[in-house]
């Protein structure tokens, strides 16, 4: 947590003190960079014989799960907003901007899921789980708190650096709710990842088609 802890800071100061496109590439260099730090130093110590065994069950799982998400969002948003419009990237002559490939694709399709879930799920699920049932001797327990208290520390992490609605904050909950529920079912992080990169892939998706098709 202090790892991350440092890295929010350094991102916030990139952010305010630099700004702009070299400001934001900064503040994820640093939040990365804490985030990556962390699961370098919890992996070299230790990690469950299981977690980092492959399922085709996890694919699986990854898919079902990340478009179950998706679509979850939308009807919150539904709700929330009381229309149902396409997303855009925003441009006037309906074609994507030129750091959409990095910022649009590869940021949040896979950088950043793969970062988070190792983090959230990899390590603090994990240290927190252990640590609950060596306290308790109750596996009900450990999954309840290690679930709990990611999901929140997830939601918080969003918090930061971005303004949320509440559907908004209902679906990062949710996401985080079912992605620890994953690695707490199955003792491995692939499933997880995976549904993570399938529903910021769908969202993606969708805004590339919203763009060019407007």
């Amino acid at each position: 947590m202090l790892l991350l802890g440092a890295g929010i800071l350094l991102a916030t100061l990139a952010d305010r003190l630099v700004g702009g496109t070299l400001g934001s590439a900064l503040s994820l260099a640093a939040l990365w960079g804490g985030m990556l730090a962390a699961i370098i130093l919890a992996f070299a110590r230790s990690r469950p014989r299981m977690l980092l065994r492959f399922h085709p069950f996890d694919l699986l799982y990854g898919i079902v799960l990340g478009v179950l998400l998706r679509f979850t969002q939308g009807f919150l948003e539904i709700a929330g907003t009381r229309t149902a419009a396409w997303p855009t990237a925003g441009t006037l002559d309906g074609s994507l901007p030129a750091s959409f490939w990095f910022d649009g694709v590869l940021a949040p399709v896979v950088i950043a899921p793969v970062l988070e879930e190792f983090f959230f799920r990899a390590v603090l699920l994990v240290a927190i789980f252990t640590a609950v049932r060596r306290m308790t001797n109750s596996r009900s327990w450990a999954g309840f708190a290690a679930i709990s208290v990611t999901t929140v520390l997830f939601i918080g992490l969003h918090l930061v650096f971005d303004t949320y609605t509440w559907w908004s904050v209902a679906t990062l909950g949710l996401v985080g709710i079912v992605c620890a529920g994953l690695v707490v079912a199955t003792a491995r992080i692939w499933g997880a990842v995976l549904t993570h990169i399938v529903f910021n892939g769908v969202a993606v998706a969708m805004l590339v088609v919203g763009t060019i098709g407007a």
